[in-house]
């Protein structure tokens, strides 16, 4: 991947008012079209434990300069002004926040995954570490605080999260295994296919995204031994089973989204041997998966397990490609039309009603973790985008949801869901 060169055209960066705000340097120059839409979307990666030990400013910052040195891309190839001298102690400090609470139980829900200050202000790091302290000690789960680590996901994906919760460094700019190779027919077609779709997704952004943003976070976490038993009671993964608690949970019996069928995309991670992206810095892709509405929740679950494997067994490349072509696309246009780029855009769902994504396993271990206990929160903040990010555990996945305010409260279903299936 390129450096940045901090002589790049100017751009234009959205905040949440949906107002632009110029700039004097392109930080996006050497990001592929992915890593752009993420930058310009203001697309935040998030990860979450509680403490059993007090978390104060110090242990913030040894924090930070850990993170620094495990993940150096984030410093090398977001900004050419980071250097290493000017890691000082006031400017960790600057991306460091620190209360003093009551009580743990909101969090991390409670804090705000927008990014706003990231995106903001590109003068420092992006990223930012919160820390919610109890004042009076340990509560009855042995919990002193409550830590969040907040960044930008054009520079950080779940299988980077999965590498800094066991302490170990993260692989980027070494990756051999290159994306796929598409033949030159096949490229004219998605090329030819996204210069059509691109200018009728602005026209439909501009008439349909809502002109205010309401999503909001909140998590669940669930027994792996749980999920492990309705799996096995269904004979069906536990992928499928938790694909479908969310999906079914979301829809409610109100069918919030759909009657016939829910539109999604999930988040496909093969890390095998013949693993191919479709992005030279990212490693997941985006696959299509339509997902058949029943009123019964078995009968959902068992429908979810199939589609799921004819998903998997299928074309991996179509939907992530095309989406890189319209994303190439897009960027193109925002090179010679910045100024309908605003934030209303970036509400647009494009006809999905959310995606589903399954994290890499989230061991904690080593120095850089020390002290945190599960359950380990991890997920992404789109701000118009519903999704679900599940992150296993030793002993609990959680589900991290973004979702916009109306569909908040169907989370509670889920834990009845799973009940009543163990129950049967």
């Amino acid at each position: 991947m390129t450096s940045h060169s901090g002589s790049a055209p100017t751009i234009e960066n959205i905040p949440p008012d949906g107002k632009t705000v110029k700039k004097t340097a392109d930080i996006t120059a050497g990001f592929t079209d992915n890593q752009w839409y993420c930058h310009l979307a203001r697309q935040t990666v998030f990860f979450s434990s509680f403490s059993n030990r007090p978390f104060a400013m110090d242990e913030a910052i040894a924090t930070v300069r850990e993170i620094f040195k495990l993940a150096p891309h984030i410093l090398q190839n977001y900004s050419a002004d980071f250097k290493e001298s000017s890691l000082n102690k006031n400017m960790l400090s600057s991306i460091i926040s620190l209360e003093q609470v009551v009580s743990l139980d909101e969090y991390p829900d409670k804090w705000s995954m927008a990014g706003d200050d990231i995106f903001d202000n590109s003068s420092l790091p992006p990223l930012r570490i919160k820390v919610a302290m109890l004042k009076n000690g340990p509560d009855k789960k042995g919990r002193f605080a409550a830590l969040l680590i907040l960044s930008t996901h054009s520079m950080f994906e779940g299988v980077d999260a999965a590498s800094l919760t066991r302490s170990k460094t993260v692989q980027r700019g070494t990756v051999t295994k290159k994306p796929a190779s598409t033949s030159t027919f096949k490229k004219f077609g998605y090329t030819a296919m996204a210069a059509a779709l691109a200018p009728l997704q602005l026209l439909a952004a501009f008439l349909f995204a809502p002109r205010t943003g309401d999503v909001g976070i909140k998590t669940l976490a669930i027994s792996r031994s749980d999920l492990r038993t309705g799996a096995n009671k269904l004979g069906i993964s536990q992928q499928a089973l938790m694909f479908a608690l969310a999906s079914f949970a979301l829809n409610g019996k109100e069918k919030a989204f759909s009657k016939k069928s829910l539109s999604t995309l999930f988040a496909d991670l093969n890390q095998t041997s013949d693993f191919k992206t479709n992005d030279e810095f990212f490693q997941f892709r985006m696959i299509d998966l339509n997902l058949k509405v029943k009123d019964n929740f078995t009968d959902f679950a068992m429908g979810v397990a199939k589609t799921l494997q004819q998903a998997q067994a299928g074309n991996k490349s179509h939907t992530q490609t095309l989406l890189n072509s319209m994303f190439g696309m897009h960027r193109r246009l925002h090179s010679l039309f910045p100024f309908l780029y605003t934030a209303q855009l970036f509400r647009f769902s494009a006809g999905y009603d959310f995606t589903l994504s399954l994290a890499p396993p989230q061991h904690l271990g080593g120095g850089l973790t020390e002290g945190l206990m599960e359950p380990v929160f991890t997920g992404t903040y789109h701000p118009g985008f519903n999704m679900c990010v599940f992150s296993p555990g030793r002993s609990y996945v959680t589900f991290n949801f973004s979702l916009r305010q109306r569909y908040l409260k169907n989370i509670d279903n889920i834990p009845a869901l799973l009940e009543q299936l163990l129950k049967s």
